[in-house]
């Protein structure tokens, strides 16, 4: 016993992280593995409601539904329409992030303030951001399309739109994430030694110059940091689609956490949700390692 002791040091430490392991094992390991296992099985509904807790009922069907998935012409439609919205959240974010970050890394009077004024959409529920820009852009009544009659110009029905509705879903979600990154490239551009600006000015570098071959390498690192969490952001977007537009019009902004959501809790599709769930999974991870060896390939 003394033996096992010494191995394992105080025991009393297991005890206190024993309720941690338990809820993360019920609430995060358990539900991966149930959904893995549910994706290679034909689950009826009926069946499920009178399963136990650990049981996964339904006959054993393969690698169909993964099959299925990828032929399924919503799916691929899906697929298309968060590649849509990532080309445009992801460049606009990070630009944005990175201009408002130089901005306030100025030591000016009242930055403090500002810096807050910029995080606080970040804070704000994604339900009260879809409805405040539901409200903007209401072919109607909205506030958008008013200015622009101020000018002569005849806004279209932008969320009713399937050319407008989607880039006025990733304007919404920029607008709401960009406070965040910001702080995130703020951290980066304060841990650039100072040394190295001054050189550059001696040197008679221009502002530009100095970002473009001092502070952006120097940001690599922060930037693949912030590259790969907007790309998962943007392979999850779902509440502002499911409040804004519900996935219309005509499937315009139906994206697959969308679709994985109507088909797993609206028509109880639990087996072609969970494959079509980990077909996106794989296309994360595959992004994400390319995304870094672009980047430790650039930065080596």
């Amino acid at each position: 016993m003394s033996y096992i002791r010494r191995k394992l040091g105080d025991l009393s430490a297991y005890a206190f992280i024993l309720p941690a392991f338990l809820i993360l094992g019920l609430f995060l390991v358990y539900p991966v593995i149930w959904s893995v296992v549910a994706s290679f099985k034909d689950i009826k509904p009926m069946a499920l409601q009178q399963a136990g807790l650990f049981e996964i009922p339904g006959k054993i069907v393969g690698f169909d539904y993964y099959a299925d998935a990828l032929q399924n012409p919503l799916f691929l439609k899906a697929l298309v329409n968060t590649l849509y919205f990532g080309i445009i959240f992801v460049p606009i974010t990070m630009l944005g992030s990175v201009l408002l970050a130089l901005l306030v890394n100025q030591k000016l009077a009242g930055v403090n303030f500002v810096r807050t004024v910029f995080f606080i959409p970040y804070i704000i529920s994604v339900v009260s951001a879809s409805l405040i820009f539901v409200f903007l852009f209401n072919g109607d009544r909205g506030l958008v399309n008013a200015l622009l009659s101020n000018i002569g110009i005849e806004g279209p029905n932008w969320l009713a739109s399937s050319v407008w509705a989607m880039p006025v879903i990733a304007i919404m979600t920029c607008w709401r994430n960009i406070g965040y990154f910001m702080l995130i490239y703020l951290s980066g551009l304060q841990s650039i030694p100072t040394d190295l600006y001054e050189v550059a000015d001696v040197e008679g570098a221009s502002k530009f110059e100095k970002f473009r071959y001092v502070t952006w390498p120097l940001l690599g690192r922060v930037s693949l940091v912030v590259m790969i969490l907007l790309l998962i952001s943007s392979l999850n977007v779902f509440q502002e689609v499911y409040i804004m537009t519900g996935g219309g019009p005509a499937d315009s902004t139906t994206t697959v956490p969308f679709l994985i959501f109507n088909r797993a809790f609206k028509y109880y599709e639990i087996g072609p949700a969970a494959a079509m769930s980990y077909i996106l999974f794989v296309i994360v991870i595959i992004i994400t390692i390319i995304q870094k060896k672009l980047v430790d390939k650039r930065l080596g």
